[in-house]
């Protein structure tokens, strides 16, 4: 059958084509979302520092990431880092040449737009915990830094996780924003047999049948991590009626 053979391995087929953008799609975003997690905090405290200028710088950084369009994002940040690195490296070292690669470009693209997003659920999952569990273990003699990490930070998991995770499963669908910039992930891959093959229905529900089940999937996950972090509270504490 033609569709068999599209989907085959080697020259006459892009079944190992299509096998590689899913490792790139999956390495993207498995690269992008610990970043996304870690700028989503320091986000947070600039926001509530008591510092204006990192306060302003918070709020423009939120307002800028979440108003401006995730393709408009990529776009801008890749091609003018490109020409920011080049001017750099002719200044340091005429001659040169650094180029940033798409995969860099779309980590970071992605990275700043969803630490955008996240900054709001750190912010609700700490008002989540109280600032009660800051006095208690100030009291106890902690240091900010160890009373964060040691009181606060096991509790605030709890209630981050539900937003976390839908700021996973949008992040695996943005992956495919990267294919604007020629990043060989899963669907530049679809759209390159599309042109060959003149296949769109194939290829297109293909790609469509896998980001279903890489969603279902980290649904799941998502839904047992809640309730292994939830192991020890009551059922009032975790919002059960």
């Amino acid at each position: 059958m033609t569709w068999l053979n599209s989907l085959s391995y080697g020259s006459g087929g892009w079944g190992d084509e299509l096998l590689h953008g899913l490792g790139v799609t999956l390495a993207l975003a498995i690269a992008t979302f610990p970043f996304a997690v870690v700028l989503s905090f320091l986000i947070h405290w600039a926001k509530v520092s008591r510092f204006k200028a990192l306060r302003l710088f918070g709020r423009a950084y939120t307002t800028v990431f979440k108003s401006l369009p995730e393709i408009l994002t990529l776009l801008i940040l890749y091609y003018q880092s490109q020409a920011i690195v080049s001017w750099v490296v002719e200044a340091i070292a005429p001659g040169s040449h650094l180029s940033i690669s798409p995969f860099v470009a779309g980590m970071m693209s992605l990275a700043f737009v969803i630490s955008a997003y996240g900054s709001e659920v750190v912010r609700g999952a700490l008002n989540a915990v109280g600032k009660g569990q800051f006095e208690a273990a100030s009291s106890l003699g902690l240091s900010p830094v160890h009373a964060f990490f040691k009181v606060i930070l096991p509790q605030l998991w709890r209630h981050a996780i539900p937003g976390f995770g839908n700021l996973w499963v949008i992040l695996l669908k943005d992956t495919s924003l990267v294919s604007v910039i020629t990043l060989f992930e899963l669907t530049h891959v679809a759209s390159m047999a599309i042109n060959t093959t003149r296949q769109p229905f194939l290829f297109f529900g293909l790609i469509a049948i896998i980001y279903v089940l890489l969603v279902t999937f980290s649904t799941r996950a998502q839904k047992q991590l809640e309730k292994r972090v939830s192991r020890g509270f009551t059922r009032e504490e975790n919002g059960d009626v």
